[in-house]
């Protein structure tokens, strides 16, 4: 049977090494706090700090994060316009989704033209969207291929070759002695095949994000989860150790 001193020398040991415990475990808790607290007060004020629009270049997150880049790239007027797959840019900025393949971009009379497979797309030079004509317009399609001749627009199509007025009013079927030289998208460097990577996988990644995965353990996947909620059941024994040697102590000077 354990008398009264044994008891209390227990008590005392238990004490002590809770105490150490205590030390190490708040040091390397305060670790993550520190990090929780700062990501918290980042993520309460995403709007401040414009965390959902700026958009994640680096490799590695991007990679981590899997976001493929695109299968096809192309630069067209002077490389002021770029070919993402289906995403069309000017400069930095996206001005146009296409919702079917793109063929190509190139000036018509003071505009831009986009032409697509099933649609022809008006810009002005700043990227604004002044029209868009398809096949509800009698606009031949599907179309592989175009070409502007002055102020006339020939388009490549299943059915032949078409011509239509400046207006895209009207379409007339015409043949000619020699293939036409089709618009073609500009040659590209190695590195800016690199920079237009990164600006389309960019588009799917914002800091907004990453920092709500961090603060949540979800981007190291279910381990990162797993081990959040170890850190978390942590600085409950932490927070309830404390509270213990704190009762203890102000029990003692009494």
């Amino acid at each position: 049977m354990i008398n009264k001193k044994s008891a209390y020398l227990i008590r005392n040991r238990f004490v002590r090494h809770l105490r150490k415990w205590h030390r190490q475990l708040g040091i390397f808790a305060a670790l993550f706090l520190i990090f929780l607290s700062i990501s918290g007060v980042a993520l309460n004020h995403t709007s401040f700090f414009s965390l959902s629009d700026k958009s994640i270049t680096s490799s590695i997150l991007l990679n981590h994060y899997g976001i493929k880049p695109p299968s096809d790239i192309r630069f067209y007027q002077q490389k002021e316009w770029l070919v993402t797959d289906q995403l069309i840019w000017l400069n930095d900025q996206v001005v146009f989704q296409s919702d079917t393949p793109v063929i190509g971009i190139s000036r018509f009379q003071s505009y831009l033209l986009l032409v697509t497979t099933k649609q022809l797309v008006i810009f002005t030079d700043e990227g604004l969207i002044i029209d868009k004509i398809d096949n509800s317009s009698d606009l031949p399609t599907p179309i592989s291929a175009f070409r502007i001749i002055g102020d006339q627009l020939v388009l490549n199509t299943p059915e032949g070759y078409f011509q239509g007025d400046s207006d895209f009013f009207e379409w007339q079927k015409i043949t000619t002695l020699v293939e036409p030289s089709w618009v073609e998208s500009a040659s590209v460097t190695e590195n800016e095949l690199v920079v237009a990577n990164k600006k389309f996988q960019s588009q799917f990644l914002n800091w907004e994000r990453v920092i709500l995965d961090a603060h949540s353990g979800r981007l190291f996947g279910n381990l990162g989860v797993w081990f959040m909620d170890i850190v978390a059941l942590m600085l409950i024994l932490l927070s309830v150790s404390g509270i213990y040697i704190w009762l203890k102590f102000t029990y003692k000077k009494r």
